[in-house]
């Protein structure tokens, strides 16, 4: 008994303690009723988790219709690749539920934006062949799109790039020698036999029933194939002349298009007043979209064409004028302005909006152009001073490029390395300014096969770029399979294993003051103190280590930034190397260096700096995967549930010593309760893991699988990176020879702009000597004249 009532009061003293700091005497007063409703919570807690572990992990319908929705917001977002995977997902595991069905027509539209339209395609064909309502609503669409697909449209900026025929003077020149200049629409990946059964596809479709976007394409893909009168038609349809093109609507954007190349047939059909009407019509619309405001500049664009080549020099001016400064075809249309006032000999307006395109595009392809071209236009002002300056100042800037250029020729074998290594640095971001003095890249960018050398480069580091990213987030994911406690890895079944650890605390709660009820007011001495002890482990599992995670991740930070100042080393030693080189070049005359030398060393610095960023891509890869171990690692809470274990059994041992003489039925029921709540706590616990387990089961054969097929792409990649390298650098040892070729040619160019001078001065002199010779003449015989009447009087 002398124990017992020590034991009592340890509890007592135990209470000051659960209550802290200024706790009242009758806090010890424990309310049944309380405890009750306490195990009633937690209760609640335990079946969730129950539920959410035995719940079927086949997704249901309202589920799979909000997948669907999230990828549709990814593609409306441009995240094509991410709405991709969503869509994906639905036609490959879940192709018999609706939303399967019309993930189809979905993932087609997202491998389109991706440049993927052969198996677009089929997609689109696959959704045709498809009878279910849920696939029939995307019929019309997937018609409309398997017309975009079989005549393409146009990239991005395709409108304002320049061509093989961009100016005039390009365009006679290639005419001369028998080059068809005329610009023809792009075969797509539908053969004329596919194209011939989508055209009855679309014919099919009553014709008030068409949807705007298959009347557009439909429109389109007749106006591409010469049958303009019935492009008019269907297009109309659309858009009748009679309706406001601005008239609000869902089909706003797709009557915009519309009128836009109906218009183009009218025109194509030699309707030309029609076609004006047309294209003005368009011009009054003040659409809110960016690509639709560009539609209404290219109106602007095609009234100017149209009256330069009526000779409605004003109108046409006019025209372009309302392109203003922000939109992208202000260069363009600043150099037909040029043209248009230099048809009607309106010389200093032509010069000014030709300067004015400088200063707007210094870069642009065809600056050599406009250069020679205002070295004409003095000509024609007989401004012969003016002229003779710019040939001559062309002619010295090109040669000195070109000279400058052949110089690194010297040694092609020596030059073609020196690009691998320059290439090899950093593909993903090379550009033909990294190995082209600036000058020059203009004119290379005039080049196709170097803008495609470059493309190459820049498409082998993007890849390999993605691999490394795609390497890295498959290293994350191991990490995550490998952790102990699975069911942390899904948000919900997250929840769940968060509201059983606070089960656990409600319990012991729960539990302590029961026994708190039982001691009364009795001292337990030391197994107070015991308890006590253990209780302080279930509060600080780690001890004095509590902070162990802590410090791991910040020494991981360190890691990283040292990693980072060491990539930002590697880029100063580049930089330095860069500039080296720069100076090099620009004083290689006043220089005694061997230039092959020059270049071996050069490209060995540059192989050294690729293989440093390299060594600190891994070391980052390596951190990132120990951040990664770290964050499905968590010792705080594995100590914790060891501490939880032994603490319980010694309150259990303490309320059977508490207990020997009895105890109230209330007290016993609620210690049964929360002790039958501990059990099934702990197998909600498992069979969470168990959950877990199952969902990870295809992902584990997964990554098993996706890891192989990296390991494989990336030593095809590596193999492929090194030809991509030797392919490039050959190919811009030939662009070098290609720019010096053409650089030679504006050098003669120029010269020839000279001789042009030359000649006009000669004939303006000669026009001068036989209108003096006309006017001396003149007088002679006025005074011949003047004698012979003189003589006359006098006789």
């Amino acid at each position: 008994m002398r124990r017992t009532a020590a034991a009592a009061g340890a509890i007592a003293t135990l209470v000051l303690v659960f209550a802290g700091a200024g706790a009242h005497a009758k806090d010890r007063d424990v309310k049944l009723g309380d405890l009750a409703t306490q195990l009633r919570e937690a209760e609640q807690n335990v079946v969730a988790a129950e539920r959410a572990a035995a719940k079927d992990p086949k997704p249901k319908e309202v589920e799979l219709a909000r997948r669907l929705v999230a990828g549709q917001l990814l593609l409306a977002e441009g995240d094509a690749e991410g709405a991709a995977i969503k869509f994906l997902d639905l036609v490959e595991n879940h192709p018999g539920s609706q939303a399967g069905a019309q993930a189809v027509y979905f993932l087609g539209d997202a491998l389109v934006h991706m440049d993927m339209p052969r198996w677009a395609a089929e997609l689109f064909s696959q959704n045709l062949g498809d009878a279910r309502p849920d696939a029939k609503r995307f019929h019309q669409r997937s018609v409309a799109r398997l017309f975009d697909l079989a005549i393409p449209r146009r990239e991005s900026g395709f409108a304002r790039k320049p061509g093989v025929a961009a100016t005039p003077e390009v365009r006679a020149r290639l005419q001369a020698v028998g080059v068809d200049v005329r610009a023809v629409p792009p075969r797509g990946v539908l053969d004329d036999g596919n194209v011939a059964r989508l055209a009855k596809w679309a014919a099919s479709f009553p014709a008030d029933a068409r949807e705007a976007e298959l009347r557009y394409a439909y429109g389109r893909w007749l106006y591409l194939t010469g049958r303009h009168a019935e492009a008019i038609a269907e297009l109309d349809a659309l858009s009748p002349l009679d309706i406001p093109i601005s008239k609000g609507g869902p089909d706003a954007s797709w009557r915009v298009r519309a009128s836009y190349v109906a218009a183009s047939a009218a025109l194509a059909k030699g309707e030309l007043e029609d076609a004006v009407d047309r294209f003005a019509r368009i011009t009054k619309v003040r659409p809110g979209e960016p690509r639709d405001r560009q539609i209404v500049e290219l109106a602007w664009m095609a009234l100017g064409r149209v009256h330069h080549d009526a000779d409605a020099t004003d109108d046409a001016v006019r025209a372009y004028r309302h392109i203003g400064r922000d939109s992208p075809f202000f260069a363009e249309a600043m150099y037909e302005t040029a043209w248009t006032l230099l048809r009607a000999e309106r010389f200093d307006q032509s010069v000014q909006a030709l300067d004015l395109l400088l200063i707007y595009d210094p870069d642009s392809t065809i600056v050599p152009e406009i250069k020679q071209l205002r070295g004409k236009i003095r000509v024609q002002q007989r401004d012969y001073k003016g002229a003779e300056a710019e040939f001559l100042g062309l002619r010295r800037e090109f040669d000195r490029l070109a000279t400058q250029l052949g110089r690194k020729l010297s040694a092609k074998g020596d030059a073609t390395e020196y690009f691998a290594a320059v290439i090899g640095e950093d593909m993903e971001h090379f550009s033909l300014a990294a190995v082209l003095p600036i000058g020059a890249v203009a004119v290379a960018r005039s080049l196709p096969r170097a803008v495609q050398a470059e493309s190459l480069a820049q498409e082998v580091g993007a890849l390999e770029r993605e691999l490394a990213d795609t390497r890295a987030l498959l290293a994350r994911m191991e990490e995550a399979v490998r952790a102990k406690d699975k069911a942390r890895l899904f948000n919900d079944l997250a929840a769940h294993a968060a509201g059983l650890d606070n089960v656990d605390d409600d319990l012991l709660a729960v539990e302590e003051a029961l026994i708190r009820r039982l001691a009364g007011d009795r001292d337990l001495g030391g197994a107070e103190r015991k308890r006590v002890a253990l209780r302080d482990k279930v509060d600080r599992p780690l001890g004095e280590r509590t902070d162990h995670q802590r410090r791991a991740v910040a020494r991981l930070q360190r890691l990283a930034e040292q990693a980072h100042k060491l990539d930002l080393f590697v880029s100063s030693m580049r930089a330095e190397l860069v500039a080296t080189e720069r100076y090099y070049e620009e004083t290689r005359k006043e220089q005694k260096i061997d230039h092959q030398g020059f270049l071996k060393e050069a490209a060995a610095r540059r192989d050294e700096l690729a293989l440093h960023e390299a060594q600190v891509a891994a070391l980052r890869e390596r951190i990132a995967s120990a951040q990664a171990a770290l964050r499905y690692e968590d010792p705080l809470r594995e100590a914790k549930s060891k501490a939880v274990v032994g603490y319980r059994q010694y309150l259990g041992g303490m309320y059977a010593g508490l207990t020997k003489g009895g105890v109230s039925a209330e007290v016993g029921a609620l210690w049964q309760r929360a002790q039958s709540l501990h059990g099934r706590a702990e197998k909600a616990r498992v069979e969470l893991d168990r959950t877990a387990g199952k969902r990870l089961e295809g992902a584990v054969t997964v990554l098993t699988q996706e890891r192989a097929n990296l390991d494989a792409y990336l030593a095809e990649l590596t193999g492929t990176k090194t030809n991509a390298k030797v392919l490039v650098a050959d190919v811009l040892a030939a662009s070098y020879a290609d720019v010096v070729t053409e650089l030679s040619s504006l050098v003669l160019r120029s010269e020839v702009g000279l001789l042009d001078v030359a000649w006009a001065m000669k004939e303006a002199e000669t026009d001068e000597i036989h209108r003096l010779e006309v006017e001396r003449d003149r007088e002679l015989r006025e005074i011949d004249r003047a004698v012979e009447m003189g003589l006359e009087d006098v006789e």
